[in-house]
C-alpha cells in the first residue's frame, strides 16, 4: 500500500495447500488494550472469502491453537483492510499473527501495512446508543391525522430521554383506515413525514417509520428515515410484498437494500414480510449494518409462538441489534447475543427503550467475541443456488 514493501504468498499449483506468514506478537502487556490491523490485495484468487485469512494463534501443549481472527473493515485505495481489538489479561499467552493464503492453486495475495497500536486509555470498549420502538395502532382512526396524533403523542413521551433513534411500526399513515388503502398513500415529503420531522428536530433523534408512499403512478410500502435535524436521510422500499398487498392492493416492491450512515453507526431497514427471508438481514449486514430496524404488522405464524425465536435468531446469525416495532405483537429490542434488552407486552402504544453497546458480540466456546466472523467466513462462492428462483428449474 502506498508503494511500501509487503509480503507475498503464491499458490503452488495445488488447490489443497495452505501457507502463511507468521509474526510473533511478543511483549504484550497485561491490562493493556491493543489494536492489530493490516491490508491485503489479491490476484487470481477466485474466492478471497474462502482463501484469505488473518488469524491469531497461541501454542498449548506443543499444538497451535486458534485464538481470534481479524475482521473485515472495508476497502481503502484498492486494498482490503482487516483488524481487531485485543484486551490483554494476565492469562493471555504469547500470540502469533498468521496471514494466510489457502486453497488457491495459482492465485496470489499481497499483505501490507501490518500494525499494532496500544489503545490503552483511548479505548473504552463501548459504543452506546439509545434505541427505542413504538408498538400498535390507534383504535378506529377516521383519517391519517388520527394515526399521526397517536404516534406523535408517543414520541412526546421520549422528551428528555436523549433517545438516538426510534422506530415506528408498519404503514403508520394507513393501517386501520376504512376504504381502499391505496387512497391513503401520500408523497414523501408529505404530511406524515413533515409531522415526524418536527418531532425529530424537537428531540434531536432519528425517526424511522413505514409509510404508504405515492410516487408518480407507483404505490410503495416505504421505510422512511429522518435525521436529527428533520431532514430526510433516506428511504427503503419493502422488497417482499405479500400477495394481497401487491396483487390485490397494487403495492409495488422495491429492489435494493440500502444501509444508512448515522452519526453513531450504520442502520439497515426491513419491513414485515421481509422477515421470513434470512437473505434480507444478511444483505444489510454485508453492507455494514450494525442495527436493523423491523417495522412489522405482526407475526401470527403458529399463533405467534415463533416470533421471539425468529428475532433472536436473526440478531444472533447476523451479529446485529434488531429493533422490531410491531403493529400487533411484542415490540422488542434484541442484542447480538440474542438477549431481549427491552420488550413490550403487546399493548398498543407501548414504548420500549434500551441502551445498546454496538461493540457487543456473542462469544464462542473460547469466550472470544464472534464480531464479523460469520460474514468473513461465508463461502459466497458456493451460494449460486440462492439466486435461482424456484421456477427457474433445476
Amino acid at each position: 500500500p502506498g508503494g511500501r514493501p509487503g509480503l507475498a504468498i503464491s499458490g503452488n499449483d495445488t488447490a489443497l495447500s495452505c501457507g502463511c506468514w507468521r509474526l510473533p506478537l511478543s511483549g504484550l502487556q497485561a491490562g493493556h488494550v491493543y489494536r492489530i490491523e493490516g491490508m491485503f490485495q489479491t490476484e487470481g484468487v477466485g474466492a478471497p472469502g474462502k482463501s484469505v485469512r488473518a488469524i491469531l494463534t497461541f501454542e498449548r501443549g506443543g499444538t497451535e491453537q486458534f485464538y481470534d481472527h481479524l475482521d473485515a473493515m472495508g476497502a481503502q485505495a484498492g486494498w482490503q483492510r482487516v483488524g481487531c481489538v485485543l484486551e490483554v489479561s494476565e492469562a493471555i499467552p504469547e500470540l502469533t499473527l498468521n496471514l494466510f493464503l489457502a486453497w488457491s492453486a495459482s492465485g496470489q495475495v499481497f499483505w501490507g501495512d501490518i500494525r499494532l497500536y496500544d489503545l490503552t486509555g483511548k479505548h473504552d470498549g463501548e459504543r452506546t446508543v439509545k434505541l427505542a420502538a413504538i408498538s400498535g395502532n390507534p383504535e378506529k382512526p377516521k383519517a391519517p391525522v388520527d394515526c399521526l396524533d397517536f404516534y406523535t403523542d408517543r414520541l412526546d413521551t421520549l422528551a428528555g430521554e436523549h433517545v438516538d433513534l426510534v422506530c415506528l411500526p408498519e404503514l403508520i399513515n394507513s393501517t386501520g383506515l376504512a376504504g381502499d388503502s391505496a387512497g391513503w398513500a401520500e408523497p414523501i415529503p408529505g404530511p406524515t413525514s413533515e409531522r415526524l420531522a418536527e418531532k425529530a428536530r424537537d428531540y434531536g433523534m432519528y425517526v424511522a417509520a413505514s409509510l404508504l408512499e405515492q410516487q408518480g403512478d407507483g404505490v410503495y410500502n416505504t421505510g422512511l428515515l429522518i435525521d436529527r435535524t428533520g431532514g430526510i436521510l433516506g428511504k427503503y422500499r419493502k422488497t417482499h410484498v405479500t400477495l394481497a398487498e401487491g396483487l390485490l392492493r397494487g403495492t409495488a416492491p422495491g429492489d435494493v437494500y440500502p444501509v444508512f450512515r448515522m452519526d453513531f453507526g450504520s442502520v439497515g431497514y426491513m419491513i414485515c414480510y421481509d422477515g421470513p427471508y434470512p437473505e434480507v438481514p444478511r444483505m444489510l449486514v454485508l453492507q455494514g449494518a450494525e442495527v436493523i430496524l423491523h417495522s412489522n404488522m405482526g407475526d401470527g405464524r403458529e399463533g405467534g409462538s415463533l416470533w421471539e425465536s425468529v428475532v433472536r435468531t436473526r440478531a444472533v446469525d447476523n451479529q446485529v441489534h434488531l429493533v422490531a416495532a410491531m403493529n400487533r405483537g411484542k415490540t422488542c429490542i434484541v442484542s447480538p447475543k440474542g438477549e431481549f434488552l427491552a420488550e413490550g407486552d403487546g399493548t398498543p402504544g407501548t414504548v420500549v427503550v434500551a441502551n445498546c453497546d454496538l461493540n457487543v458480540s456473542m462469544c464462542d466456546f473460547s469466550k472470544r467475541p464472534i464480531h464479523r466472523r460469520y460474514d468473513q467466513l461465508r463461502r459466497a462462492d458456493t451460494f449460486g443456488e440462492l439466486t435461482r428462483h424456484l421456477w427457474d428449474g433445476v
